[in-house]
């Protein structure tokens, strides 16, 4: 939406533009990166000499306040491992295989739509990961120096996706896996429409995820703001940490940087935690029977 197009750059003012962002109907997070953007090309600017620099000529740095934030409410939802098959039972080939893809590999959904079936490693059980694609296009590599490389894929994972490919009208080397026929298969499928057309419907049908006026609730009943290919990342981490599997394995299977990142896309679920209470409570209270057969203790007279 057009705004400030017919502005001088220079004499764009702080209040005027601290209620231009306010007014926008979107959540604290995505105002931030709107101010944040704003105040990126304002520095790309001075950095070129368009615009003089000095901190007094970029507006964005006097626009401050909570609405603001771009700390996001959003929590993606972890499933069991019974509730991501429920989900995969109801979804058709190839929504299936793509979605089995995400929650078996644990890829971002762009890095599931970016690969052509020479990236598929048939013979070596390895997906490798060349290029991302989002709606605005094909990207380049990945989305971090860890996410380019060559993830392990499970040989039931690549038996689905073998018969895929022997279902789908681009089977050659250099086709997407996941192609659009609408397009002629010169570009992946839409993950947002993926996930809205078909995940989020298969969800609601197995009973994993439901509405209820226009709020969606989790299988344990908590709010989730949305449902998406995202949450079988999460769904992943959780359940490999479940199994007891090495951090180290974790953090490599989900290809993160660092290991605060894999602890914060690991749940904790009420189950396991009251698991975890029971084993405190059980050595902190005490038997009927022993309580009943335990004798006082007789106080010293010095003390009385």
């Amino acid at each position: 939406m057009p705004k400030w197009s017919e502005e001088i750059t220079v004499e764009i003012d702080p209040p005027k533009l601290k209620a231009w962002l306010v007014a926008l109907d979107v959540e604290s997070s995505t105002r931030g990166k709107y101010k944040s953007i704003m105040s990126g090309m304002y520095n790309w600017g001075q950095c070129e000499g368009l615009i003089p620099r000095g901190e007094q000529f970029n507006p964005c740095r006097y626009v401050k306040g909570r609405e603001f934030s771009q700390v996001t409410g959003y929590e993606a939802l972890a499933l069991e491992i019974d509730d991501t098959l429920k989900v995969l039972s109801e979804l058709k080939q190839p929504e299936y295989e793509l979605a089995l893809l995400v929650a078996t590999c644990g890829l971002r959904i762009s890095e599931a739509l970016g690969p052509k079936w020479r990236d598929i490693l048939f013979d070596k059980g390895r997906i490798a990961i060349r290029q991302t694609f989002v709606h605005l296009g094909i990207q380049d590599g990945a989305k971090t120096k860890l996410s380019r490389t060559r993830v392990e894929a499970p040989k039931l994972l690549l038996d689905a996706l073998s018969a895929w490919r022997q279902e789908t009208l681009y089977a050659d080397d250099d086709d997407f896996a996941f192609p659009s026929e609408k397009l002629g298969g010169k570009q992946p499928r839409s993950g947002s429409q993926l996930g809205e057309d078909y995940l989020r419907p298969a969800a609601i049908r197995a009973g994993v995820i439901r509405e209820k006026d226009g709020i969606t609730y989790g299988p344990d009943g908590e709010v989730a703001k949305r449902f998406g290919f995202h949450a079988f990342r999460h769904s992943l981490a959780t359940c490999l940490m479940d199994e007891q599997e090495n951090p180290a394995v974790v953090q490599a299977i989900m290809r993160h940087s660092k290991m605060d990142m894999t602890l914060y896309y690991s749940h904790s679920r009420s189950s396991a935690k009251r698991a975890a209470q029971e084993k405190v409570v059980q050595r902190l209270v005490v038997p009927a029977a022993a309580t009943e057969m335990r004798v006082p203790m007789r106080v010293p007279e010095t003390v009385q």
